[in-house]
């Protein structure tokens, strides 16, 4: 047992000393590379305490890097005031120098706020390191803007990189007061973050760019993105209405949330929460666009095409140049004349020239909406809610060869 002892104690020592040796190999090491990949081959022999130290030498390693293309910077920024030769530095180099310093910090940080032998926590890096990375992390901004048209995988992560090290507890003393760029870059990481479809990621950037004024609506509309792009079951969507239900109950006057949620509930085809929800909208703000145009829409669905007239003619007065509100009124009367038709001719009658006038007039109604609805469209780029309504319109009233017909058909080509 005691020979076993003292084998044991021997293997401690020749552990710690082979660990220190490690750390004196690193420390003479210049190439940051070089030192990376030994001390990854040698972690698993090393202490805590050991690994913050080679840690803290590969922060030492990539901040050399940095100061040293920001110095270059600095130079070439005094050589333009004065007109002297600017000199080139290393664009890529400091980028990748900034993240791994960064990366390492966190590493160092993580090791150093273990307990020791005697089980006490006493950090060695922790303020150092975060005083003199904390300045640095303006260039993973940069970085992103850099990379954003030729590497979208660096771009993203040199600004998830920038949002996400703003809750490194190395970090935790720093003043993030004066950091007025964090909203902003957590949006651009989430749109980077739902490209690449880590839509966890992208919902937690979007929540953060939610609270900057500017970029709210934008930050909102991307989260909307993000939650709909997971659905993949009924009860999935049911969740998604009582999320975006929650959302809404917090700002009410949200017309993107209100018409998502309206949207669901089509898609989910419950027309009853549709319609108690957006009678519950009109009844505290009874000429807002939106719930106009979804309680039109409502109808329209039901066939009720008097109501959907009324309620659209009321949104086209809010809104006078929607092309979709007014092509939706044209073929409002459209189908009304169709089922006016279809009645009258019920059961093999004739149509009677009395009715024939009247449906006459309501496709005329219909044209007069449709040709506004084109009208409008300057780009083509809502031809499909009016184009095929329009020629179906002119052919019924004036037949196929007519010019009239024969113009708007070529619209629905």
């Amino acid at each position: 047992m005691k020979k076993f002892m003292t084998l044991a104690v021997a293997s401690i020592l020749s552990m710690s000393a082979f660990a220190q040796d490690v750390y004196k190999q690193i420390s003479k090491i210049k190439d940051y590379n070089e030192a990376y990949n030994l001390l990854k081959s040698n972690l698993g022999s090393m202490s805590a305490e050991e690994k913050a130290k080679c840690y803290n030498k590969l922060v030492d390693l990539a901040y050399d890097k940095v100061v040293k293309e920001q110095a270059t910077i600095t130079s070439n920024q005094m050589a333009a005031q004065f007109n002297t030769k600017a000199e080139p530095y290393d664009t890529v180099g400091l980028y990748n120098a900034v993240l791994q310093a960064i990366e390492n910090g966190v590493k160092c940080d993580e090791f150093d706020n273990q307990p020791n032998e005697k089980g006490k926590i006493k950090p060695k890096f922790h303020k150092s390191n975060g005083d003199r990375l904390y300045p640095i992390r303006f260039h993973l901004i940069n970085a992103g803007i850099y990379y954003q048209n030729t590497n979208e995988a660096l771009a993203y992560k040199n600004l998830a990189t920038y949002v996400d090290s703003n809750d490194y507890p190395l970090f935790a003393e720093q003043d993030k007061s004066k950091d007025a760029s964090l909203t902003q870059m957590a949006y651009y990481a989430a749109r980077f973050a739902y490209f690449a479809k880590e839509y966890d990621k992208a919902e937690k950037y979007a929540d953060i760019a939610i609270k900057d004024t500017a970029m709210a609506n934008d930050a909102l509309q991307l989260k909307l993105a993000v939650m709909q792009n997971q659905l993949k079951t009924h009860e999935d969507s049911l969740n998604y209405v009582s999320k975006l239900k929650t959302i809404y109950a917090s700002d009410e006057t949200n017309d993107m949330v209100f018409s998502t949620i309206c949207s669901m509930y089509i898609s989910l085809n419950d027309k009853a929460s549709l319609n108690e929800f957006v009678k519950a909208k009109l009844a505290k703000d009874p000429n807002n666009f939106t719930a106009l145009a979804m309680s039109g829409q409502a109808n329209m669905n039901e066939h009720k095409w008097d109501e959907a007239i009324a309620d659209l003619s009321k949104a086209e007065e809010k809104q006078p140049e929607n092309v979709a509100v007014i092509a939706s009124i044209g073929n409002s009367y459209m189908y009304k004349a169709q089922e006016a038709a279809e009645r009258a001719t019920a059961n093999g009658k004739r149509l009677s020239p009395d009715a024939e006038k009247v449906i006459i007039d309501v496709y005329k109604k219909a044209i007069e909406y449709l040709e506004k609805a084109k009208k409008l469209d300057k780009t083509m780029q809502y031809k499909n809610v009016w184009a095929y309504s329009l020629y179906t319109c002119c052919y019924r009233i004036y037949g196929a060869d007519d010019p009239k017909t024969k113009e708007t058909e070529a619209y629905t080509k």
